[in-house]
């Protein structure tokens, strides 16, 4: 039956509603083995989904296991969803920030996938910090506490569990519609009322151009809207890596200074102010995003974000006291500087070959049972259009696991390319979709108008 279903989509034909449940059922018993989904998802890459067959897989992945009720925790209960970057951590930042304003929180979070780097990995470097919760658990943490940061349990979209892990090893992640319904399935049976996606664009996600990442961005705001759930999409840069670190607990490091109120990079900070409104606008606190920006930053200022971030992780198995010497508990054994090779200015920095460089690093994983360096990742000291001179650090690179590094390092080196030319600009902010429709940004301050 299965080998059927396998032949009908190499020669592009459709599955039915009823195929498509039964496919995904037996795929999370076990019934159907991974070499076969593997050939389905190699058939559907190159043949594609319908709408329907999309929204069947929607439809599968959340019967596969519970929904939470969430009526009973007052208030509208917002998440946030990137679909993949390198040194992404805005999840991090706005999560405790929105949640300290009373706005729920409840957020399932994934795990490293291809280059990109996984929320889940990062908060498993925290000590302690459990995401693997009893639907009672997440439903008593949420109340108590307002914000609940997890990954698929066995009762919540086990399905996408299973699909998530076995298209990120077999090179099937750019299918729209598995996008589509793996984020949204998630969402939709976590029992959130409002959601912001971050559609990531460039050679550090999964759409390389601003085309792709449209019409999935509308993909998934009308098929959201149908299942009642409040949705703006935003098309963001992922060309080159955000913020100042990437890897899993240099992520964490960045994040915990961001929410104390310490400097952060420019771009990162305008990215987490602006989906933090967004959800805060969502989450009914604020009549416009210039009043919810400013309630973000008080937040921020007041240190109320960061202690919120601290009754999270404690909540969730950390020591109370988990982030006063989190520094010191993951440091990393090892270390080495990348320098520049030639004067001139730091013309790129290509975020997919540092994604990949981390997996090779140990940060990320190649096959699903690969474990994970908590420690590995990259603290950039250079930034794209700096005046650098031959000899001077670009980055520092820290692991833990790794004998030979060699290879990792020479993979890393390759993504800083140091130029005559100046360095091209992109706009941090590409298009927003709502309900009503897209519309094109280029300058992010546009949003707040």
């Amino acid at each position: 039956m299965v080998i059927d279903w396998i032949r009908r989509k190499q020669q592009g034909g459709e599955l039915t509603a009823e195929e498509i449940r039964e496919l995904t059922e037996g795929f999370t018993r076990g019934d159907v083995p991974d070499y076969q989904m593997a050939a389905l998802l190699m058939a559907i890459y190159f043949k594609g989904l319908t709408a329907a067959e999309g929204k069947a897989f929607l439809r599968a992945l959340i019967s596969s296991g519970e929904r939470q009720d969430l009526s009973g925790i007052p208030g509208i209960k917002v998440d946030k969803h990137s679909t993949g970057g390198v040194g992404d951590k805005v999840s991090l930042v706005v999560a405790p920030v929105v949640s300290s304003l009373g706005i729920p929180v409840p957020m399932i979070s994934g795990r490293a996938l291809g280059h990109t780097g996984g929320t889940l990995d990062k908060l498993e470097s925290i000590p302690g910090f459990r995401t693997k919760l009893s639907a009672r658990e997440f439903r008593r943490i949420l109340a108590d506490v307002g914000c609940v940061l997890v990954g698929q349990s066995d009762s919540l979209v086990p399905a996408d569990r299973r699909l998530y892990a076995l298209r990120d090893v077999t090179s099937t992640v750019k299918i729209p519609g598995l996008i589509a319904a793996s984020i949204l399935s998630k969402k939709i049976a976590e029992g959130a009322n409002g959601l912001v996606l971050d559609v990531k664009i460039g050679e550090g996600g999964f759409l390389p151009n601003e085309e792709e990442a449209v019409e999935l961005a509308k993909l998934l705001v009308a098929w959201a809207e149908e299942n009642g759930l409040h949705t703006v999409a935003l098309g963001t840069d992922m060309e080159t890596p955000l913020g100042h670190a990437a890897g899993n607990a240099p992520e964490v490091i960045e994040s915990l200074k961001i929410l104390k109120g310490e400097e952060p990079d420019a771009r990162l900070a305008t990215l987490c102010e602006l989906q933090g409104a967004m959800m805060i606008w969502l989450g009914g606190k604020a009549n416009d995003l210039r009043v919810a920006r400013q309630l973000y930053r008080e937040a921020v200022v007041s240190g109320k974000a960061i202690q919120k971030m601290q009754e999270i992780a404690h909540a969730q198995g950390a020591a109370g006291d988990v982030f006063e010497n989190f520094e010191q508990n993951v440091r990393p054994k090892k270390k080495a500087a990348i320098t520049a090779s030639r004067s001139g200015i730091l013309a790129r920095i290509h975020a997919q070959k540092i994604g990949w460089g981390l997996v090779d690093l140990g940060a990320g994983r190649k096959k699903a049972s690969d474990p994970v360096d908590p420690t590995a990742g990259i603290y950039f000291v250079a930034r794209e259009g700096d005046t650098v001179k031959a000899g001077d650090a670009l980055a520092e690179v820290v692991w833990s696991a790794l004998n030979d590094a060699a290879e990792s390092l020479a993979r890393l080196r390759e993504a800083f390319v140091v130029s005559d030319e100046p360095a091209t600009e992109r706009p941090l902010v590409f298009f927003v979709c709502d309900r009503v429709g897209c519309r094109t940004v280029r300058q992010s301050e546009e949003l707040f108008v």
